[in-house]
């Protein structure tokens, strides 16, 4: 059920919201699927370099603090951010040094988002439901507070300075994410309901039951021996009888060995949902090796654009740390230092180095010839090596730090006493 805005209703969202994390928990393949995405996203993690030692510093003193735990928290934020589809942070700023500490607020927990009502991309405040013995909602476990934290009216947090808001999977009318196992749950549940049966069908094909029958027995020689034989014989025992007996092995007829298909075909539906190769998903039968690199593109294109939204997220958090600490004069104004930083995932797309190293080669030698043939600029050039190397790179920037390095080495710094001067040029003016 949706209301107008694009939203579920809160009975529904949470309902999703704890079947999402019941199928991470207990099926494999949504296990698979939310974790396979935290390490092709994070890999090895992420790293924080800043232009300015003093910002760098500012910085890993956060990154590093036991409370923050970020090259922890870095795969629990990927993680629940694919989980849920959303992920609400809270800032604890210390008024005195501005250091920041961030807390992950259970998005089950936030049942009201309060916008702005000309921008529903501009959330104003977020609402946590009262958490307490009387608070819990119908099918959910009850969580118990203590009586000091609780309040029944629930609780409020301004956007931005108490609490910011990341979501993903989610429309421009929408309010909340969704998860990324949130569209594949039907499916996900009929592949364990086929996997169980076919559990069930291949124990009950190995079942047999021993058929005993008994020429010209009346009613109460029969009962007798029912009563002898409650006990059937053990697996290698002999068994002896005369030839008004006849005993008989009878197993259950299951025409089942022709049900694979149906299992791939569901199984083709959760890949398809989770934008992943069926062979990222624990069938490398199916495809060649040049099939399931072709296979694997946009699952890449897939994780290098959620790569994009940890970014966002995480300089998000580190923009506030460096507000806070220039407003704690731990930093100079902005003014007076460079604020800036680079955050670097790892690479996910593997590469066949030897292979790249010589296309990049050929890719030199053709860019080289076409200069010389003034075909194109030297900007030219270097935005297309850039492009075929993967690389995001402003070719302005890389520039003017070329022609910087090539000053300094033509007009050595005047500080240092013992750095020759350049020689005289002949018809060269002199400095003032």
């Amino acid at each position: 059920m949706e209301l107008e805005s694009g939203e579920v209703v809160p009975s529904t969202y949470l309902e999703i919201h704890n079947l999402c994390y019941e199928a991470y928990n207990a099926n494999p393949l949504a296990f698979a699927i939310v974790e396979m995405t935290t390490s092709f996203v994070l890999g090895k993690g992420v790293t924080v370099a800043a232009n300015d030692a003093q910002v760098q510093q500012v910085l890993m003193d956060f990154w590093h603090d036991p409370s923050n735990h970020m090259d922890d928290r870095a795969y629990a934020l990927c993680t629940e951010l694919s989980l849920y589809g959303e992920q609400f942070i809270r800032f604890f700023v210390n008024k005195y040094d501005g250091r920041v500490q961030i807390r992950q607020i259970d998005p089950s927990l936030i049942d009201q988002i309060e916008t702005d009502p000309e921008d529903i991309e501009t959330p104003l405040r977020f609402h946590r439901r009262p958490i307490g013995p009387s608070a819990t909602l119908p099918g959910t476990i009850p969580v118990v507070a203590p009586i000091d934290n609780y309040n029944p009216d629930g609780t409020w947090y301004d956007a931005g300075s108490e609490v910011m808001q990341f979501a993903i999977n989610k429309v421009s009318n929408a309010k909340r994410g969704k998860s990324d196992l949130a569209t594949l749950l039907p499916w996900l549940r009929r592949y364990k309901d086929w996997l169980t049966d076919r559990v069930r069908i291949n124990k009950y094909k190995g079942a047999f039951l021993w058929d005993v029958q008994l020429t010209g027995a009346d009613r109460k020689t029969i009962e007798r021996k029912r009563a002898e034989y409650s006990y059937p014989p053990e697996p290698g025992s002999v068994v002896i009888h005369n030839e008004s007996e006849k005993w008989s092995a009878v197993k259950p007829e299951i025409n089942g060995n022709d049900a694979a298909n149906d299992g791939r075909a569901i199984k083709l539906m959760v890949a398809v949902g989770a934008q992943l190769p069926e062979h990222y998903l624990s069938d490398g039968d199916g495809p060649t090796k040049a099939t399931a690199a072709e296979m694997a593109l946009p699952t890449l294109l897939k994780f290098q654009r959620r790569q994009y939204i940890m970014r966002n997220m995480l300089r998000a958090i580190l923009d506030r740390v460096i507000q806070e600490a220039t407003r704690a004069r731990r930093l100079p104004e902005a003014i007076d230092i460079d604020t800036g930083y680079d955050i670097q995932f790892p690479e996910i797309e593997v590469t066949d180095n030897q292979a790249l190293a010589t296309a990049t080669q050929a890719m030199v030698s053709a860019l080289t010839a076409a200069k010389q043939q003034g075909w194109v600029s030297d900007e030219t050039c270097m935005r297309l090596l850039f492009q075929f190397a993967g690389e995001e790179i402003d070719i302005h920037e890389e520039r003017a730090r070329i022609t910087g390095k090539e000053k300094e080495q033509a007009w050595p710094s005047r500080q240092d006493p013992s750095a020759p001067l350049p020689r005289k040029q002949p018809g060269a003016v002199p400095l003032s």
